[in-house]
């Protein structure tokens, strides 16, 4: 992740034949199911298409679950826009939607997300924290409940355009509050386990890694204890690393998770859970 050390000289990594600009790397709408069995990778050219086996997180009717989700991202230095955003179709109402931020630039967390549907102001949970190993560069969650929704629903975030940014963002349905949610760093070398959540019921548990490596090499992402990866973007080389994984619990509890990825990093980990 050049941008974190902010040294790297004009940059501008063609993916998917775009170069600098606004990349969906996966986006899901909600309902189907495909396999995905085994960790994430990324080689070359991104190849992870988003589909996850939604039957494998046991949705219980009326109770939360996964809906629309996407992750995008821009490069360092790159020429894109001066915002980013992800386009998904949302439910009309009785979702809540969860945002996390990784900027190049920590400075720039100036304000929270917008969206398109006048759900209005984004909530932020705990605060933005710095990268132990990149102190300039900084992860953030925030989130919105009961939020309208509907098709062509943009959630959008500002960016200077040359920073390296990426977005994440998960619909959770029939949902209505955050319960709970808990941040930690994990260096390099040390098991990357979450702090845990607490929940009172029924809940969606979303969990982010945020890997702080600086190389580009291949990368594989897997989390443990029941969670499903559905989100990745995992070029390191000038952006943001991000990988999603959720996990739906029937009952109140205590809940964490372990992510695994090669090659060795350490790794910002958020984990909310929705009720």
């Amino acid at each position: 992740m050049n941008g974190r050390r902010m040294v790297v000289g004009a940059l501008a990594l063609a993916i998917g034949g775009a170069c600098g600009g606004s990349q969906n790397v996966t986006k899901h709408d909600g309902g189907g199911s495909a396999a995905s069995d085994g960790p994430v990778t990324f080689d070359g050219p991104v190849t992870f298409d988003g589909n996850v086996d939604i039957d494998a997180l046991h949705h219980m009717p009326g109770a939360p679950d996964l809906g629309a989700h996407a992750i995008s991202f821009h490069n360092l230095q790159g020429s894109g826009p001066s915002t980013i955003s992800n386009t998904m179709t949302t439910s009309a109402s009785g979702s809540t939607l969860v945002v996390s931020v990784g900027r190049g630039q920590i400075a720039a967390f100036t304000d929270v997300p917008t969206d398109n549907k006048g759900n209005a102001p984004y909530q932020q949970f705990d605060t933005t924290h710095p990268y132990t190993n990149y102190p300039q560069s900084g992860t953030a969650v925030y989130a919105f409940t009961a939020a309208a929704g509907g098709a062509s629903h943009e959630i959008i975030e500002t960016t200077p355009v040359s920073d390296e940014i990426t977005l994440a963002t998960v619909e959770i349905i029939e949902s209505s509050k955050i319960q709970a949610t808990a941040w930690t760093e994990v260096l390099a070398g040390n098991t990357l386990t979450s702090h845990s959540v607490t929940t009172t019921g029924p809940a969606t548990l979303v969990a982010f890694w945020w890997g702080d490596a600086d190389v580009s090499a291949p990368i594989t992402v897997d989390a443990n204890n029941g969670f499903v990866v559905i989100d990745l973007q995992a070029k390191s080389d000038g952006q943001v690393e991000c990988a999603v994984a959720v996990k739906n619990v029937s009952a109140a509890g205590t809940y964490d998770v372990t992510w695994t990825a090669t090659p060795t990093q350490g790794a910002q980990l958020w984990l909310i859970a929705v009720q």
